[in-house]
């Protein structure tokens, strides 16, 4: 009667175990990423961010498909570290067109450990908006360019 008793204490304790090694292991690397939801075209968003990551960062790696940039790579013989910065068109809860844009420290090897500790959402946050300033910023003037334009050509369409 022991013996039955002692398995199922075992294997309670066994689940107790691999339940709080998961939740150690999964919780830190889930919260770390900053998002900002900015109105703007999606289309128009990737290409601005595109261009204000590229501005601001030497190494970067471009994946079109995913509307995703990786920039400042620090690579040792223990791994890899890395920013990622994504922009994904989307509607907001108000239902408005826009595009959402995510950052995020990332890492492989032992340094992924590292990259979840400097993985602080305070900075990603701030990093974020910032983008996030500009792109509303590079929209602004783009719509200016254009109706600026248009109106030059209303004027000159109403000469005789």
């Amino acid at each position: 009667m022991e013996s039955g008793a002692a398995r199922e204490m075992e294997a309670i304790m066994k689940f107790i175990l691999a339940a709080g090694i998961l939740l150690v292991l999964a919780v830190p690397a889930g919260a770390q990423t900053a998002s900002v939801f900015v109105k703007v075209d999606g289309g128009h968003c990737w290409v601005y961010v595109r261009e204000i990551v590229h501005r601001r960062a030497n190494d970067t790696t471009v994946d079109e498909d995913n509307h995703s940039i990786r920039a400042g790579h620090l690579a040792n013989a223990s791994g890899d570290v890395y920013r990622t910065i994504q922009a994904l068109g989307e509607k907001n809860k108000k239902g408005e067109e826009g595009c959402r844009i995510y950052v995020a420290v990332e890492g492989g090897g032992s340094l992924g450990k590292t990259g979840q500790a400097i993985n602080d959402l305070t900075d990603n946050t701030r990093l974020a908006n910032s983008i996030a300033a500009e792109v509303v910023s590079m929209d602004k003037a783009a719509q200016k360019k254009e109706s600026k334009a248009a109106e030059k050509k209303d004027k000159d369409a109403a000469k005789p």
